[in-house]
């Protein structure tokens, strides 16, 4: 006579709950031999031969449904069919790991940044950056929500294609210069690394910054960017591009939208 089981004792022989025995037998992946008038499910040892089966399977890497397809034709050509639509599924999901752990690699670089505290105006090289601009028009620098929600379509495509940030903020034209009016900014931006193809990028390719750290109230940062543009002529430089400020990422700190943490960046060169 062939032994049954019932489900308690399925569920504490393969280490699974009675919940997941439940859940196949309710998307008929494994159903029990039958159920008696008591409610109690009854397993055979035909049963035990297919959840051994499945738990391999998901061992490997396949979900129910792949499971499921691997019964329904138990075929050399259709049961590598499902492995192959597995191993995509792991490439997508890899990549998306690796995705997330640059982003934190920024993330945790920016809240560390060695320079975020300090108080003199100092001049720093950067590499070529590729940034993506989020907002073509200029705007009051205290509409920052109204400009990220013009953006999202940009920001979208960027998460979508998994393309990491590496540093985002505001560019003002240098032109403001004239007028000494920095409360309105000219783009929202972000850079990615230059491995990574975006629709929306063009290139920094400036080397030398006259650099200040700020932080504080973003209506006040115009205040800062007039400083740094009087130390500049003061030390006979001349501007060779438009003003960044690249925020860090610790300004996530902030509950206020308008608060800010980051380092202000304009282009420089020697005047002979």
């Amino acid at each position: 006579m062939k032994r049954e089981y019932l489900i308690n004792e399925i569920a504490k022989l393969f280490n699974i709950t009675k919940r997941t025995l439940q859940y196949y037998d309710k998307i008929d992946l494994l159903k029990p031999a039958l159920i008696k008038e008591n409610g109690y499910r009854v397993y055979g040892e035909d049963e035990l031969t297919q959840l051994i089966e499945i738990l391999i399977l998901k061992n490997i890497g396949l979900n129910s449904r792949d499971i499921k397809s691997v019964f329904e034709e138990k075929t050399p050509k259709n049961i590598e069919n499902v492995l192959n639509g597995v191993d995509k599924r792991l490439d997508d999901e890899l990549r998306k790991i690796m995705f997330l752990k640059e982003n934190i690699k920024h993330v945790k670089k920016s809240l560390n940044y060695e320079n975020s505290s300090y108080d003199d105006i100092k001049i720093k090289t950067f590499e070529e950056r590729k940034i993506v601009k989020i907002k073509n028009s200029g705007e009051d620098i205290n509409n920052i929500i109204e400009m990220m929600a013009l953006g999202t379509q940009i920001l979208t495509e960027t998460i979508e294609n998994q393309i990491p940030f590496i540093e985002f903020g505001f560019i003002f034209h240098k032109d403001n210069k004239i007028s000494n009016n920095y409360t309105k900014y000219a783009n929202y931006f972000y850079t990615i690394p230059k491995n990574y193809k975006h629709n929306h990028t063009t290139t920094l390719t400036n080397i030398f910054y006259a650099c200040s750290w700020f932080e504080g109230d973003l209506n006040e940062l115009d205040k800062e960017i007039i400083k740094v543009l009087d130390w500049i002529d003061k030390k006979n430089y001349t501007i060779e591009g438009d003003i960044i400020f690249s925020e860090s990422f610790s300004s996530l700190y902030y509950d206020d939208a308008c608060m800010a943490n980051g380092e202000l960046q304009i282009p420089i060169k020697q005047s002979y």
